[in-house]
């Protein structure tokens, strides 16, 4: 009978074959310890460096939150990457929070994007150091403007009973004003953000170069409302609003009565932040990685900025 059961052919022991594993064993052994030792080295480094808190302070003009959270997540992620620091941000920061530093494990600030150069200037004054400043397109700074007057080009309206909305308590005479006659006019009201907001101090001391104070001004809590209580209901104030609402305001057939330019926004680091980090935190903001940074603030790119920009705008302000 024959025999069909498979058998195994034997076959001649080679010492080759054994060297060749032994080989291969030790090529990932050896692998396996340096990608070990790499991520433990990383890990080592990423626990040495604390993290970097970012500030951030958009001022009083209402945007896309949304909008201003991805601004955010890609600057201090553009920061991170530059300085080798686990970046963080925070939104609400002020003068009284840029030497703060809490018991909760949160790092003290160590970079702050603003834009109100009042703010600005008063860290700069602080010893912090300006990093950069972004490249300005909109003629930054605080516009005045006020409504024409029906049937007389070139005059303002002021006054009257489109002001009963305001809830006052007086309602100045209806008039119309040349543009010079404004500042001294008893129907002038001058229509504003809130009080002690950078924008309402400009605009107090652009109505105080004309000449004096202004005898009215309406509380709102934002430039936007401003813009909607001119625009849509029609209230014959002098309103304060940014370039870019005043230029579109012209478009339609208003008057613009001043315009104020200010520093731009900046970006600008804690006073002991080495000096070759905050160069590399500049160069990174110039460098093509930050089109995400730029493409989120709606600006084209930064520059190198000059502190004394800062401290002459504070220094007309508080004039």
């Amino acid at each position: 009978m024959l025999d069909f059961i498979g058998r195994r052919a034997k076959r001649p022991w080679h010492p080759s074959g054994m060297v060749a594993g032994l080989c291969v064993w030790v090529l990932v052994s050896s692998m396996l310890s340096v990608t070990a030792h790499a991520a433990a080295a990383k890990s080592a480094t990423a626990t040495a460096q604390p993290k970097a808190l970012l500030g951030l302070n958009f001022g009083l003009a209402v945007a896309n939150q949304q909008e201003q959270y991805v601004a955010a997540q890609a600057l201090s992620t553009l920061l991170g990457d530059a300085v080798h620091r686990n970046t963080i941000w925070e939104t609400g920061f002020n003068l009284g929070k840029s030497h703060a530093v809490n018991g909760t494990g949160t790092p003290p600030y160590r970079y702050a994007f603003i834009k109100p150069p009042n703010l600005t200037a008063a860290l700069l004054a602080a010893g912090w150091h300006l990093v950069a400043v972004a490249r300005d397109t909109i003629d930054f700074g605080t516009d005045l403007i006020a409504a024409s007057c029906p049937g007389q080009p070139g005059k303002v309206l002021l006054g009257g009973d489109s002001l009963s909305i305001l809830d006052m308590g007086t309602r100045p005479a209806q008039t119309c004003v040349t543009p010079d006659q404004v500042w001294q006019s008893s129907s002038a009201v001058m229509l504003a953000p809130k009080a002690g907001s950078l924008v309402d101090l400009v605009a107090q001391k652009i109505w105080r170069e004309h000449g004096a104070p202004p005898r009215y001004i309406a509380r709102v809590q934002t430039q936007n409302a401003v813009l909607g209580l001119m625009r849509d209901m029609h209230v014959a104030a002098v309103g304060v609003v940014t370039p870019v609402v005043a230029k579109a305001w012209a478009k339609q057939g208003g008057i613009v009565l001043a315009h104020r330019p200010m520093p731009f926004w900046a970006l600008v680091a804690a006073p002991d932040v080495p000096t070759q980090e905050i160069a590399d935190a500049r160069r990174a903001l110039m460098s093509p990685p930050a089109a995400s940074v730029n493409q989120a603030l709606h600006i084209p790119g930064w520059i190198d900025g000059d502190p004394k920009q800062y401290a002459d705008f504070l220094k007309w302000l508080k004039g």
